[in-house]
């Protein structure tokens, strides 16, 4: 992304060169390179601000300005919340989950059914809860192609090879590590952390 610079202001701004011009860059400008052109036009690249991982933070792209001559793209991050929370409508009222029921009237004074609160509450998932679950989903997918070796000795004693046996202990260690890792996270930042620390085993 670039920015024209003009009496420190920004004129205008663009995904490239050539979309603030009128006239092809540098061909028919005037001009021997696009480095000349950039100079003389008062064309700069722009600088982006931090952008956290979206995974664990609301993005929200904020405006353009000049900071110290530099044309800069601000990024507001707000994280994600860490547990689950009770789901509440705008006015702060819990939500619960939600069934049809057929014998219900409709509001029309038929009974042709509608949808209705269950006394379940609804819940907005945390960040913790989905990691956990990536997690041991990730663990049950290393330990699939063995399980039906454990299946085998289960119906028919026979053993597991040892080293598929060490294979599926650390994998089951693993898992349990990071499930306590998360559980243990202060933070978004620290979350993040342990899910790029991850120490699966090799096969």
């Amino acid at each position: 992304m670039f920015a024209i610079i003009e009496d420190g202001k920004i004129l205008k701004s663009g995904t490239t060169v050539q979309s603030m011009f009128q006239y092809s860059v540098p061909e028919g400008a005037g001009y021997t390179n696009m480095s000349e052109f950039m100079k003389a036009k008062g064309v700069v690249e722009v600088v982006h601000g931090e952008r956290k991982d979206s995974i664990y933070y609301f993005v929200t792209e904020g405006d353009l300005t000049l900071v110290d001559g530099v044309p800069t793209q601000a990024y507001t991050n707000r994280a994600k919340k860490l547990a689950d929370e009770d789901a509440k409508d705008s006015e702060g009222n819990q939500l619960y989950v939600q069934v049809w029921d057929a014998d219900v009237d409709n509001g029309e004074g038929n009974p042709k059914g509608r949808m209705v609160d269950t006394s379940e509450k609804l819940v907005t998932v945390g960040l913790k809860t989905t990691m956990t679950g990536d997690i041991k989903r990730r663990a049950n997918s290393l330990l699939s192609d063995t399980d039906w070796m454990v299946i085998r000795k289960a119906e028919r004693d026979v053993a597991i090879p040892s080293a598929t046996a060490t294979y599926r202990a650390a994998v089951i260690t693993e898992c349990a590590r990071l499930e306590t890792a998360i559980g243990n996270a202060a933070d978004v930042d620290a979350l993040k952390a342990v899910m790029d620390a991850q120490n699966w085993p090799m096969k």
